[in-house]
């Protein structure tokens, strides 16, 4: 079953049942099976509900969710983010080759401190939004999309 199954008591207040829970109604003790057996119009009866996961778009994690109406319907609502893209420094090395940003990148390293010159060159993994990245790419007056565009096609080698 890819169903998240909850259990609203009192109104407005929702409790994810785990598989095969029994539940509690006032003073009625369910068996799980009621959720597998019962239709859905019975269940919102006495306060049971079937939902789907709430889709997560690509490229995005999931920073918090719940469980609330929506205009009337119970639903799994999740507040998402930009997942932290990651990849190896030679993928990124080769993503920037491959879009013409390599030089620019060496040029910036260069006139920073040893310390970022050390993290260029030492770094085995990088992460699309450490400091060390976002300052390099505001630096070369790049989006947060180019970043992440600069990321996903890094994934790709």
């Amino acid at each position: 079953m890819n169903s998240i199954v909850v259990q609203e008591s009192p109104v407005g207040t929702f409790t994810q049942l785990a598989i095969g829970q029994s539940f509690t109604v006032g003073d009625v003790q369910h068996g799980w099976q009621v959720v597998e057996l019962w239709p859905d119009e019975e269940l919102a009866q006495i306060g049971i509900f079937k939902l789907s996961p709430a889709m997560v778009p690509a490229g995005e994690e999931v920073v918090s969710g719940n469980i609330e109406r929506v205009d009337g319907v119970v639903k799994q609502v999740v507040i998402t983010q930009p997942a932290v893209l990651k990849a190896s420094a030679r993928q990124l090395r080769l993503a920037m080759n491959a879009t013409g940003l390599r030089d620019d990148i060496e040029e910036y390293v260069a006139s920073q401190s040893r310390d970022v010159q050390d993290s260029w060159q030492w770094t085995t993994e990088f992460e699309s939004t450490h400091p060390f990245v976002v300052g390099a790419a505001e630096q070369l007056n790049k989006s947060t999309e180019e970043l992440r565009a600069l990321f996903l096609l890094a994934q790709t080698f």
